[in-house]
């Protein structure tokens, strides 16, 4: 399904909904999307529905990981583009809830399960999220 995303404050709000539907039982997400494509905003909307600090929230290319505490225990926000060998650096997968950037650059293997993937494109208008189906 295609979601049209006029404001980061669109996106933020379907981060909040990923957390907040009963059909959304992902344990990592894979969030695909490139520069700019409102990637860590998201991780924003999730870490507000899971009681975290969203001012807390930012990208990760540099550190390549950020844990921030929630309600629950831990979300992991984990940026792959220089590849990872599916560990996360010092959280046990099975205590949380991981978003990994560029996905594709790393060996998914050891990510909690269930994995769902998302794609945020840019738009002339704002940005589009394709989410699978059933998951909203």
């Amino acid at each position: 399904m295609n979601i049209f995303l006029a404001s980061p404050d669109e996106t933020e709000a379907l981060g909040s909904r990923l957390v907040l539907e009963p059909s959304a039982p992902w344990k990592t997400l894979a969030l695909h999307g490139e520069l700019g494509a409102g990637k860590t905003t998201l991780v924003r909307g999730l870490v507000r529905a899971m009681g975290g600090d969203p001012d807390e929230v930012h990208s990760p290319s540099y550190v390549l990981e950020h844990h921030y505490e929630v309600s629950g225990g831990v979300l992991v926000h984990r940026d792959a583009w220089r590849g990872d060998a599916g560990e996360s650096h010092g959280v046990a997968p099975e205590c949380c809830r991981m978003v990994v950037e560029w996905p594709d650059k790393a060996n998914g293997e050891m990510w909690p399960h269930p994995v769902v993937a998302l794609t945020l494109k840019h738009t002339a208008n704002g940005r589009v999220a394709s989410v699978p189906d059933g998951i909203l």
